[in-house]
């Protein structure tokens, strides 16, 4: 069921409805860094609309080449750090997010392996050929396959992904800088050893300690996604929901459970025990944005708004629900939100020079309403999407 105060205060924590508090200069690419760090990782599967939603969280007219080159420059990469899907993380974040939550999901896949006629020899195969060509300045993932299959490693249907996730989840790669433009685009896979930061896996950034990774994986997730609960956090980052509740014991007097602080209805734990926590310091941010949220917006297709959280019926109609990912496919539509629930979906049409919107709308929008949404398209971050 929709949860309009939640989804107003959430909409506000993640940046979408009120502007982040980010030390770095305003619309710079460190600015982006700050953002993709105060997340610990963001959706990253649409690359261009992982790259819109940056973008619109930095709020200024030149946010989209603020964020590219913040991939120039190795301060944002994409990688599998968790739940076997591709994430946006400050380059300073992804390998030791990766080596906390990306077993799981990496032994999944490693069932896979033998119906694709590899092994795990093939993975080391893979690994020594890609330092081979991508020593200096990495290399695209159409060269590596080539340099695979030149190799003899197996190329049959989905191998040359099953290698490179393999690569990606053990921390050898992490994609990189930006090739290729609109549909085309792509990272360079990079040697991660070379490309990342030294010392930013477990080791470096905490000693080997999972526990105090844990701890501040859920302390980014808490703040970035909050009001959310330790069983959201638990699906987002595929972590045991022990281990967080432990994590969460450390922590705990940084938060307050909205439940008892909104007064709002609909706001009671769904499950007697399962608070929505929130950071106490939030509060008054979010009751200072909460019209303002009310807003409309647009979003990209994979916004953490939408899959963030184990329930999006929060924000999203259950007459709608479904048509949000049309056969349950995996892509998820654009949506457009306002006050405080999604109210349809969106496209652009046409050309780039000539783009148009197309709403598929749930209920006819007042002649007001549809103004401000054509605002909100004219200066939305096509990120050459």
């Amino acid at each position: 069921m929709v949860n309009k105060p939640l989804a107003r205060a959430r909409l506000i924590n993640q940046g979408v409805a009120a502007p982040l508090q980010i030390a770095a200069d305003t619309g710079s690419p460190a600015h982006a860094q700050e953002i993709a760090a105060y997340f610990g990782a963001s959706q990253g599967q649409d690359f261009p609309g992982a790259i819109a939603a940056l973008a619109y969280r930095l709020g200024t007219a030149t946010a989209v080449d603020a964020v590219r080159q913040a991939f120039e420059q190795g301060l944002l990469v994409r990688g599998y750090p968790m739940r076997g899907t591709v994430f946006v993380t400050a380059a300073e974040d992804l390998a030791w997010i990766t080596e906390l939550c990306s077993g799981g999901p990496a032994r999944s896949a490693q069932t896979n392996r033998p119906r694709l006629g590899l092994d795990d020899a093939h993975i080391d195969q893979a690994a020594q050929v890609l330092h081979d060509i991508a020593v200096d300045d990495g290399t695209t993932r159409t060269e590596l396959f080539a340099c695979f299959e030149q190799d003899g490693i197996p190329m049959g249907p989905g191998c040359g992904y099953h290698l490179l996730k393999a690569l990606l989840h053990n921390g050898t790669v992490a994609y990189g800088p930006i090739v290729g433009e609109s549909a085309r685009m792509e990272n360079r896979v990079m040697i991660a050893k070379q490309w990342l930061p030294h010392g930013s896996d477990l080791e470096g950034k905490f000693n080997g300690d999972k526990h105090a990774a844990t701890v501040e994986l859920l302390r980014r997730y808490l703040d970035s996604h909050g009001p959310a609960t330790l069983r959201d956090a638990a699906w987002w980052s595929k972590l045991p929901l022990g281990k967080l509740r432990q994590a969460f014991a450390e922590i705990a007097e940084e938060y307050v459970s909205w439940n008892e602080v909104s007064g709002a209805p609909g706001s009671a734990a769904a499950v007697p025990g399962e608070e929505l926590w929130v950071r106490e310091d939030a509060l008054p941010v979010i009751a200072e944005y909460d019209k303002a949220a009310n807003k409309p917006r647009l979003l990209a297709a994979f916004d953490e708004i939408i899959l963030g959280y184990q329930d999006r019926m929060y924000i999203v109609p259950e007459a709608h629900h479904a048509d949000l990912v049309p056969g349950n496919n995996g892509v998820f539509r654009q949506a457009v939100i306002a006050g405080g629930e999604v109210i349809g979906f969106w496209k652009r049409q046409g050309p780039a020079a000539k783009r148009k919107l197309v709403i598929e709308e749930f209920k006819p929008f007042s002649a007001t309403r549809e103004k401000r949404v054509q605002a909100r398209f004219n200066a939305y971050p096509f990120a050459t999407a």
